[in-house]
């Protein structure tokens, strides 16, 4: 089993903070998300959970994304994006374009952002579509 370290790829969330508009301190890196939330009061049952976005937190809207995870965590979440897209297109897997570690954090990253734009919410589906369109619009797609 191959892990991730998030930090690795600092230069990669900058980015996305600076894109959608926040702040250098609302990005956190935690050892464990569903920890960090049982500390503040915030209720997180996915124990491997690789980013969450926490819009009501004591301290504010916070991007967490865990230090370390492994390769199943991640690829869990892109199988289920792949059975997700089934449900529009039998032709086309999305996940397939994801074939870098920075091409999954980026998704991941934009996906849980997304599950907070209120004309999106918790449609996983929406959130999906707007996450590779913005991939589009962010380039993470040119050859």
């Amino acid at each position: 089993m191959g892990f991730l370290y998030a930090e690795d790829h600092n230069k990669l969330f900058k980015q996305l903070q600076e894109s959608y508009c926040l702040r250098p301190e609302d990005i956190l890196f935690v050892n464990n998300i569903a920890g960090w939330c049982r500390q503040q009061g915030i209720q997180e049952p996915d124990r491997e959970r690789p980013l969450k976005l926490v819009t009501s937190s004591p301290q504010g809207c916070k991007m967490l994304i865990s230090r370390v995870a492994t390769d199943q965590e991640i690829e869990q979440r892109i199988n289920a994006l792949r059975i997700r897209n089934q449900l529009n297109s039998a032709t086309e897997d999305l996940a397939e374009r994801l074939n870098s570690d920075r091409k999954k954090f980026a998704y991941l990253f934009l996906a849980e952002y997304a599950a907070s734009l209120p004309e999106i919410g918790q449609d996983e589906l929406l959130a999906d579509v707007w996450a590779f369109k913005e991939m589009e619009r962010l380039n993470f797609f040119k050859a």
